[in-house]
């Protein structure tokens, strides 16, 4: 089996590279750890969403010592307290029931194999006494006997009634009400057994702890006093005497004794939700963190210090055995993540290690610099050297608001509360403002360079001068009289023209238009307004400019409907050609003939004159190209960023095309299975998902909420092999949950199951 999955994984990396009949230039990026385990204080026990191995790897440097196990798609993983022990646990497709796989550490040897009676959450906790494995399906708890895989028996007594949340409702510790994700269903959010193995602990969406004794696996009381609704998560102090909680919607810690179980003392939290707590291995202190780590003296409940990078979205806190190192994942995600290394006596950072893949990326025009915009970093890579070059920490919905200046030295973002334009080599600050909002929806850099234009939200639009590096100013800019919600912006080669794209609202009926300005002086003047179709509101570029050899001047705008080609002059906006179904991001290449476009996230280059696709093998994943159209980037079959020469495309490629109308079938039939990115996305209220089937499978679309709840399931039964990338074709998903409920705004994952082929990706809702 082990043979069998290396040869497809190994098959999957190369094919592009015969397909295309070059080489990438470079492949960037490893797999984000899911999560890890101190097996001693310089070695880790690790495993990631796109690994099929455990992996046993030093701390500092991060090479792998050894690796054991194998690990299946839609899998979970729990490490036993001591990281002696792994389990995998394996959702059965069709079924209610997990594969249970247990894994001795030490001698990397399979210890049981077995099959529990309902499919088990993530939530599971090893014994640390008892060859004890305790499962839930969040409504029953089950014990078995990980060594012989024999169940042991459920556990008994009559658990308190969940309570749905309320945004409405005034929470008394804070004196006010708190935005919170509700749910129409109970959950266990946390497991925790005493280190005598004789009490597990659960936190959930009941407004309370439970206490269960594990010998007579009977309910025996509860932990009171929480001021929220639901428990988060829960800690037990090494010595067994304390327990720690926290309600990450209300952002108040609290510390009960285990032997009382009265209430010592809770204090709120200075930060947007706490994701983590830990006791230190000398039970003295109690770690809290989210941004920061915010740490605590556990007998007086003082907070004695603070440390961290104030970055966002903590996956992970980890303590070594001897406590002096914690090893802090951001992130959280099948992609993306930057995890740190900090000293807790000197409250230093020892090491970071940043190169996991992930995020929007976007290549300067010389090729030596991948910038990939995640939720919470921005990362420069070294693209000769394949490294991360530095990291940009600290910033949170800025995905669409990230340029490379033309010259490939300077990057301009935004980060709250201010906007930054930094050298792209070492990071270091060369250009600041305070006059920005927390996030921009775009910003794009003139071709000299001396022009920067932004969007910011709500859809107002800036244009900078940059004429002193030492100080920016705002140009004038002519606006229309009616109020205009700008989305996307771009210049032409010459610095000549700006344009944007924008949204009128109209009660019922938004109208769409594009906008162009030409420069005259230091001013740009407004020339022309023109309604268009709905435009593509993705994060990619969704408009381009391109200089003819006649010396015309021509822009393509990406809509959902299809492409449009407009043709430029002072007086006049003519549109000259639409290509059918060809959305962002596009891209005119070096040659300006040709237009590149993305189709059912596969790359899609056109003759845009003769609207005729140029024969090619398919490109998946396409991400984009650089700025003069000399690289593009794609996206392997693991995730990793691809780096490709698109002048060597063309010179390897035959230039044949087919005639309009038709449609393109490289290889006569689809040869793999794909899940392609939904579109639109983001999105509000619906979206749709693509596909590709190489043959005729039950398909199954299951889609999960960020903390990995599955939301809604889609059955569509037995279908025919065959393209559903179409939005005739594809799925329909109308952002509701099982229940018939609106789903809340935020990063969701769809999962497509098709037989033995599965494939997960990452979609937005954004209301």
């Amino acid at each position: 089996m082990r043979i069998y999955v290396y040869l497809i994984l190994m098959c999957s990396l190369y094919i592009p590279n015969l397909v295309f009949g070059i080489e990438p230039i470079s492949t960037l990026g490893q797999p984000t750890p899911e999560k890890h385990a101190f097996l001693t204080d310089n070695t880790l026990l690790r495993t990631s969403h796109h690994s099929t191995n455990i992996k046993i790897i030093d701390r500092d440097t991060r090479e792998i010592i050894d690796e054991f196990g194998f690990r299946p798609k839609h899998s979970h993983v729990i490490f036993s307290p001591n990281a002696s022990h792994v389990a995998i646990l394996e959702d059965i497709s069709d079924s209610n029931i997990t594969k249970v796989t247990i894994w001795d550490v030490k001698t990397r040897e399979l210890v049981s194999e077995w099959n529990t009676l309902f499919r088990i959450v993530d939530n599971s906790e090893f014994n640390p006494i008892h060859p004890w494995l305790v499962v839930s399906n969040n409504k029953q708890i089950q014990v078995w006997n990980w060594s012989t895989g024999e169940l042991i028996g459920d556990m008994i007594g009559e658990r308190r009634p969940w309570k749905k949340c309320s945004s409405d409702e005034i929470t008394p510790e804070i004196g006010k009400s708190i935005s919170k994700t509700c749910s129409n269903r109970p959950y266990d959010h946390d497991f925790e057994i005493t280190p005598d193995g004789q009490y597990l602990f659960v936190a959930s969406t009941r407004p309370d702890i439970e206490v269960w004794n594990l010998e007579t696996r009977q309910l025996i009381g509860h932990f009171e006093g929480n001021a929220s609704n639901w428990v988060t998560g829960i800690a037990v102090s090494s010595n067994g005497k304390h327990l720690a909680s926290f309600e990450r919607h209300t952002n108040i810690v609290y510390l009960y004794d285990i032997d009382t179980r009265q209430l010592i003392w809770k204090e709120q939290i200075d930060e947007n939700r706490i994701t983590d707590i830990e006791f230190s291995p000398d039970s003295k202190h109690l770690y809290v963190a989210h941004h920061n780590v915010n740490i605590f003296d556990v007998k007086s409940g003082q907070h004695v210090d603070t440390f961290g990078n104030d970055n966002w979205q903590l996956h992970q806190m980890l303590i070594s055995p001897n406590g002096q190192i914690m090893l802090l994942q951001y992130g959280g995600s099948y992609f993306q993540g930057v995890v740190e290394l900090w000293n807790t006596d000197t409250k230093q950072m020892s090491n970071v290690f940043a190169d996991y893949f992930g995020g929007l990326p976007k290549i300067s025009s010389d090729g030596k610099t991948l910038i990939s915009i995640e939720s919470f970093f921005i990362k420069i890579w070294d693209i000769p050297t394949q490294q991360v070059r530095f990291i940009i920490p600290g910033v949170y919905h800025f995905e669409k608001g990230v340029a490379i200046s033309p010259d490939s030295k300077r990057i301009a973002y935004s980060k709250y509360p201010s906007f930054e334009i930094a050298n792209i080599q070492n990071g270091e600050v060369e250009i600041q403002t305070e006059d920005q909002f927390d996030s921009l929806q775009d910003v794009e850099f003139s071709p000299s360079g001396r022009w920067l234009a932004w969007v910011k939200p709500f859809g107002y639009l800036s244009v900078w001068d940059l004429i002193n590096p030492r100080k920016m100013h705002r140009t004038d800019i002519e606006n229309p009289i009616e109020r205009h919600y700008f989305k996307k912006v771009t210049f032409s080669e010459n610095d000549i023209y700006l344009a944007a794209t924008a949204v009128t609202e109209k009660h019922v009926n938004d109208k769409y238009w594009i906008l162009v300005w030409k420069l005259e002086g230091e001013k740009y003047k407004l020339i022309h307004r023109q309604e268009t179709t709905e435009h593509d509101d993705t994060s990619y570029s969704t408009l381009t400019f391109a200089t003819l050899t006649d010396g015309s001047t021509v822009l393509a705008n990406a809509g959902k409907t299809g492409t449009q080609i407009w043709r430029l002059s002072p007086q006049t906006i003519q549109l000259v050609n639409t290509l059918s179904w060809a959305n962002a991001p596009i891209h005119f290449g070096h040659n300006k003939r040709y237009l590149f476009t993305n189709q059912g996230s596969a790359l899609q280059i056109w003759d845009w004159k003769n609207s005729r696709p140029i024969k090619l093998p398919s490109t998946p994943q396409y991400q984009g190209l650089s700025r003069d159209g000399s690289y593009f980037i794609s996206i392997d079959e693991i995730g990793r960023f691809q780096i490709w020469d698109a002048k060597a495309l063309f010179s390897t490629l035959p230039y044949s095309v087919e005639p309009k109308g038709k449609m393109l079938v490289t290889l006569g039939q689809i040869k793999r299975n794909q899940l392609l990115q939904n579109y639109p996305n983001p999105f509000n209220p619906e979206t749709w998902i693509p596909f590709k089937l190489a043959e005729d499978s039950p398909i199954t679309i299951d889609i999960f909420n960020s903390t990995g709840e599955l939301v809604r399931t889609i059955s569509q039964g037995t279908m025919q092999a065959g393209d559903y990338s179409s939005q005739s074709d594809a799925v329909h998903w109308n952002g509701k949950n099982n229940d018939g409920e609106s789903v809340s705004s935020g990063i969701y994952f769809y999962t497509i199951n098709a037989g033995d082929f599965s494939a997960t990706r990452k979609m937005l809702i954004r209301k």
